[in-house]
């Protein structure tokens, strides 16, 4: 099946996308404006003033991704450590100086609710962000009980790796208002670049006829893929592996550079490997030599597919919600050339079925 011209593409999307994931990857610049606009009516009065030693970020699958990209920025310039946790419980070290960040898009993650519940009795100051479920109504249980606790609606009905907008810019909201981390003074550059990005990434619009993600997406599907990163931009490669595991259907794996020089790249170099494709990401912030050590690899290894994507812009921040629009749209192509409807996740829904029994 191929998507060779714009037709093509805009066909199998009309065929196959029946929930329109496709829209929601055209709304991701106005869901991440619309949170940053909403930010400042919060009432975060139950958590702020406080001196906080972290903050610990709860969540699974497309609400997780999140804290990981939090985790990035705090590591390049901020004054906190903050941690993704994704599983039951709480680690041993969390204690009452601690805020937890808690995310489940639909409010009813059984790990994310287990971890919140161990957090509260704890002691620690909780602030919950959801469309609606078991979680908000945690949240104001709490908050009625005079914890430190609080919840930040977001806005419902599609799925969570495609709410990455109303996540991820209401996440770094809270941070903006709590002082934790900086806000950048371009934000609307920022979000007028985005906006340019997803129009250049649509493959279904008339004159997308040599649109290089149709181009990508056909020689990766039906290919085995390892998405590398530069360490600074590392959640970016897990969260590419994500999306093109549940929206295309395909087997990919994360790794960061300078770490899998150290490891992967021995079998990077065996020759029987050559047909392993590749999707490397980086940026023009990179450590020295972190890009001198991306230029070895690129210059000594010889695969097919493979694909340098730079994260374009003028911070980190800008940075990686730029390569949140490469990543969607691509792993939509890979679905559709491949006959998948990108919204179905057949097995995660039984799964789900079967631990309720």
């Amino acid at each position: 099946m191929s998507g060779e011209d714009s037709g093509g593409m805009a066909a199998l999307a009309a065929k196959l996308d029946a929930s329109d994931m496709l829209g929601h990857l055209r709304n991701y610049p106005s869901d991440l404006a619309a949170a940053w606009d909403r930010a400042a009516a919060w009432d975060l009065a139950a958590v702020e003033g406080r001196n906080f030693r972290g903050v610990l970020c709860l969540g699974m699958g497309g609400s997780a991704s999140g804290g990981d990209f939090l985790a990035a920025l705090s590591d390049a310039e901020g004054c906190l450590p903050f941690i993704a946790w994704r599983s039951y419980g709480a680690p041993t070290w969390l204690s009452d100086e601690w805020l937890v960040l808690a995310t489940s898009y639909s409010g009813n993650t059984e790990e994310t609710l287990n971890a919140v519940d161990a957090a509260l009795e704890l002691g620690c100051s909780v602030i919950g962000l959801s469309s609606g479920g078991a979680l908000a109504s945690t949240m104001e249980a709490a908050a009625g009980s005079g914890a430190s606790a609080c919840w930040i609606p977001l806005p419902g009905g599609q799925p969570p790796r495609s709410a990455f907008g109303h996540i991820f810019g209401s996440q770094v909201a809270i941070a903006w208002r709590l002082g934790i981390m900086t806000q950048p003074e371009d934000a609307e550059s920022i979000l007028k670049h985005l906006v340019d990005a997803v129009e250049a990434c649509d493959f279904t619009v008339e004159d997308s006829e040599d649109c290089v993600v149709t181009e990508m997406a056909e020689s990766l599907a039906g290919s085995e893929v390892s998405v590398l990163a530069a360490d600074s931009i590392s959640p970016v490669a897990y969260r590419c592996a994500c999306q093109l595991n549940e929206n295309g259907g395909v087997f990919a794996r994360p790794q960061v550079i300078p770490e899998m020089n150290h490891n992967e790249v021995v079998a990077w170099a065996d020759e029987g490997n050559a047909e392993q494709a590749l999707i490397l990401f980086t940026w023009d912030g990179v450590h020295e030599r972190v890009d001198k050590r991306i230029e070895w690899f690129t210059n000594s290894i010889e695969t097919d597919p493979a694909w340098g994507i730079v994260c374009e812009g003028d911070c980190l921040l800008e940075a990686m919600l730029y390569s949140v629009v490469i990543m969607d749209w691509l792993s939509c192509a890979v679905a559709l050339l491949r006959g998948k409807d990108p919204t179905a996740i057949g097995p995660i829904n039984d799964l789900k079925s079967y631990l309720d029994d």
